[in-house]
């Protein structure tokens, strides 16, 4: 079947084919960006955890068979948004034994944050997780509302298992969920659905989807991932809609008028199994397209009922609770691959090809022209044309995001092999009428757009890495079988870190564990009544013995690899910058008010004292370090300590640049490197700063008790010994366990990745929390500025960031609100504290005074 055939009938369909404006996101498997159906495509590889090329595997043939159907071009694959912007961030890597890969959630966040940074409309995601709710992890959950808040359509797959069963991404209400249907708009059985699907799901064609395959083959593809572009690229044509109508691009609405518009046949009772399979209905473009073009609803004439009707009476039902696993991203049909030639419209012999479960394609006879198969009759007016997309694609259409490459030499011309229409659609319960989802009679003639100049150097990992299966050429290099370059493109803008977590390290390999273990000393146990001094091996895990030999060695403070954790979860590899300075562990001079007299006397005055002596002598001992990898060290044994000690540390805020580097942990997971910046890495001790701001609200308490009591003093140390003696029983306790959940609220609840502008502005504010405390402590005292008397102590109730509309030029700013509410009196009201953070350079900074006010945001 032909992805297009989804806008098949709609007015002016052969000039639907995108907008450079628009940019189209596709998380997936590595694409084989030599494949002659992306020719002049405007294409870019953004640098992810997935670093090589597309190869022969089963995820590099589902990440450039997805990517074909959006930005195909010519007569071999005919994509739905050809002129469209695709930004390319593989997530899915090759296993080495050819299997399925499986990964984190927290490597979907990352690629989900990194397209909204990009400047991503619509991001498809065909793949997810089967969770009990389909709910996702609490970072991915957290990238999802980023793209809510941002304007940005998330579109993803439902899964492929058969079963009433949901997983993450796609059961998120904000996401737009996906499902496979056949040629005549029947739900596939290998779909899954559930409740959450009957509010946010769509079906689209997914069965025998005719698309690209690596090394400049072609495929037939069926399952859910394949009807997930059908919808992404539908999405992106009506933004590019909404642009042209000099409208702001809105891929919500956009997404809106795909649910609204959607067709479901009659059904019932809603909550059976054969009506739940329907999900919200079908995808029905001309519908959304009379939506988003401002002429209502979709047109009377239509069978079967819309979304908005549908949804109105529908019954959610529990989900079934079924066991946490990953959702396969490569579907389980296996492809009908066929290859070929220049100039040649006919596959291989059935022979040639891989073994295929699902129709073969066949291929039209020599000298004869293709049957044309016969649509149904369109149930609904088509809505006016698009206006014809711009006359040519730009190279740039936002910092960090690079032109595509137009190939030195036009690629040969693949022909798609025509495929047969079902014989009959399956019978729905009281179907009105089959859904237009038939063969076109003839492939779409495409006007040839208009391209660019080629780059002539790809930087390492980014722009469009033309790769030739079997040739030996490395990528991006003339001769490898793929575009030749011939001008310069500027590498991405630097992706800017700032992250909150605690301090981890790994040894990668046995062998550098095992170095370790070699070089640190010997522990010696003294000796206990009964039992002689022993000597052990030393514990490489143990944070003060390694401490120790860093102390005495920090030459191998690199050979470890630093992590940034969030629970036990490494976020990020971590490498200091280049040390400008090194410092001992601890200052030869503890006075940094002494004079050079002083000085040169404490050096003269050691020589006659042994004990000043030894303690100088010992200080010198320990050799400079890199203050970054010094800060590592401290921060592992402080973090070793108990809570309540003066040396705990509880968290350690990171500022830095992402690299387009990547580790592989012992455990076998891939993190990215952060280059770690001096300023603005801190740790934290909770138990101090409880203390700091317990010890201020005190004072403040004590003066105004004095204040009160009048002039006589007697009066005053009476009112000061009872509000002390208040604050040192159950009041006391009761403050510092309202500051310490605050502060657990700020990293627990509000915990990122650290990496999205208002993310690195949320921690700045978080950081400033935890080495000043003043605006807790104003935030413990709020009700003093609402009318009225009350004693009490507010609590921090929400933490909001927007993008602040006062910035200075070419920053980023960002407005951070801490809202507190008095949780013993909800007639009291709220008090707000309005942070503003430029946090366009590695360390945020705060603009202006802190502004409150009265109320909430």
């Amino acid at each position: 079947m032909d992805i297009r055939s989804v806008v098949r009938g709609i007015a002016g369909e052969r000039e639907l084919l995108g907008s450079p404006e628009v940019r189209v996101a596709v998380l997936d498997g590595p694409v084989d960006l030599a494949h002659p159906c992306f020719a002049g495509s405007h294409l870019t590889r953004l640098p992810t955890l997935v670093s090589g090329p597309a190869g022969p595997g089963p995820m590099s043939l589902h990440g450039t068979h997805v990517t074909s159907l959006l930005f195909g071009h010519g007569s071999s694959v005919s994509g739905l948004v050809p002129r469209c912007t695709g930004l390319l961030l593989p997530v899915f890597r090759e296993s080495p034994d050819g299997l399925v890969t499986r990964v984190p959630q927290l490597d979907l966040a990352r690629a989900v944050e990194q397209a909204v940074e990009a400047g991503a409309h619509v991001i498809n995601i065909s793949g997810g997780e089967r969770t009990p709710e389909g709910a996702p992890d609490s970072m991915l959950e957290r990238a999802l509302r980023l793209c809510e808040e941002n304007g940005v359509l998330v579109v993803a797959a439902v899964g492929n298992d058969g079963c009433d069963c949901l997983q993450a991404p796609a059961a998120t209400a904000s996401v737009l969920a996906v499902g496979a249907a056949d040629a005549a708009g029947a739900p596939l059985d290998i779909n899954n659905w559930g409740a959450a699907y009957r509010l946010n799901g769509v079906l689209a064609p997914g069965q025998n989807i005719q698309g690209a395959a690596p090394g400049g083959l072609l495929a037939s593809l069926t399952g859910s991932s394949f009807a997930a572009p059908a919808v992404t690229g539908v999405v992106a044509l009506l933004v590019a809609r909404q642009l042209a109508d000099g409208r702001k691009a809105d891929p919500l609405a956009a997404g809106s008028a795909v649910r609204e518009s959607a067709i479901r046949p009659p059904c019932g009772p809603d909550d059976a199994p054969e009506c739940r399979r329907l999900l919200g209905g079908r995808l029905n473009a001309a519908g959304a397209f009379a939506l988003v073009s401002g002429m209502g609803s979709t047109p009377s004439g239509a069978h079967g009922t819309t979304h908005t009707e549908e949804k109105e009476r529908a019954i959610v039902m529990d989900t079934h609770a079924v066991n946490a696993q990953v959702e396969e991203p490569y579907e389980p049909v296996p492809a009908a691959m066929s290859q070929a030639p220049a100039g040649a419209g006919t596959p291989l012999p059935a022979a040639q090809t891989a073994p295929s479960q699902v129709a073969p394609a066949q291929a039209p006879v020599p000298g004869e022209a293709p049957v044309p198969v016969a649509p149904s009759s369109d149930p609904w007016p088509a809505p006016p044309p698009l206006p014809p997309a711009p006359p040519a694609m730009q190279p740039g259409v936002q910092a960090g995001v690079q032109a595509g490459v137009q190939p030195a030499a036009a690629p040969p011309v693949y022909a798609p092999p025509a495929y047969a229409a079902p014989a009959a659609p399956p019978v729905y319960a009281a179907p009105a009428a089959p859904p237009v989802y038939a063969a076109p009679a003839a492939p779409v003639a495409y006007a040839t757009p208009v391209t660019h100049t080629a780059p002539a150097a790809y930087p390492a990992n980014t722009g469009v890495c033309p790769s030739c299966a079997g040739c030996g050429g490395t990528c991006g290099h003339p001769g490898a079988g793929g575009a030749t370059p011939s001008a310069p493109v500027p590498s991405p803008g630097k992706q800017l870190i700032y992250a909150i977590g605690t301090i981890g390290f790994d040894f990668q390999t046995e062998a550098r564990r095992d170095s370790f273990r070699q070089q640190m000393p010997n522990i010696v146990i003294p000796a206990t009544k009964g039992q002689a001094e022993q000597e052990v091996q030393p514990n490489i895990y143990d944070p003060k013995q390694l401490h120790a030999y860093l102390s005495k060695n920090p030459w191998a403070s690199d050979k470890l690899t630093w992590t940034l954790n969030a629970d036990a979860t490494p976020l990020y590899a971590l490498e200091a910058e280049m040390p400008v300075g090194m410092d001992w562990t601890r200052p030869i001079i503890t006075d940094p008010k002494a004079s050079a007299e002083q000085v040169h006397g404490l050096a003269a005055g050691a020589a006659g004292d042994a004990k000043q002596l030894s303690e100088l002598l010992e200080t010198l001992s320990y050799p400079p370090v890199s203050f970054v990898y010094r800060t590592f060290r401290d921060a592992l044994l402080g973090q070793a300590k108990d809570k309540e000690d003066l040396d705990f540390v509880s968290r350690v805020s990171i500022p830095g640049v992402l690299t387009d580097r990547t580790v592989r942990l012992f455990s076998g997971q891939v993190v990215p490197v952060v280059e770690v910046k001096s300023r603005g890495l801190f740790t934290w001790n909770e138990a101090l700063l409880v203390n700091a701001v317990f010890a201020a609200v005190v004072t403040i308490k004590v003066r105004e008790a004095r204040k009160e009591a009048g002039g006589n003093d007697q009066a005053q140390d009476a009112a000061e010994k009872r509000v002390r003696d208040e604050f040192a029983g159950e009041k006391g306790k009761f403050l510092k366990n309202t500051v310490r959940a605050m502060l657990d609220k700020i990293y627990w609840k509000f915990r990122n990745l650290g990496q999205s502008s208002g993310d690195r502005a949320l921690n700045a504010a978080g950081t400033n929390a935890f080495l000043v405390g003043a605006e807790i402590q104003d935030g413990i005292l709020s009700a003093e500025h609402v009318p009225g008397k009350n004693a009490n102590f507010y609590a921090l109730d929400t933490v909001t960031v927007t993008k602040s509309p006062f910035c200075r030029p070419g920053s980023d700013c960002q407005d951070v609100t801490l809202t507190f509410f008095d949780p013993e009196n909800d007639q009291r009201a709220p008090v707000s504290y309005l942070f503003t953070f430029d946090v366009s350079d590695d360390l945020p900074v705060s603009l202006a005074p802190v502004h409150t006010f009265i109320g909430s945001v």
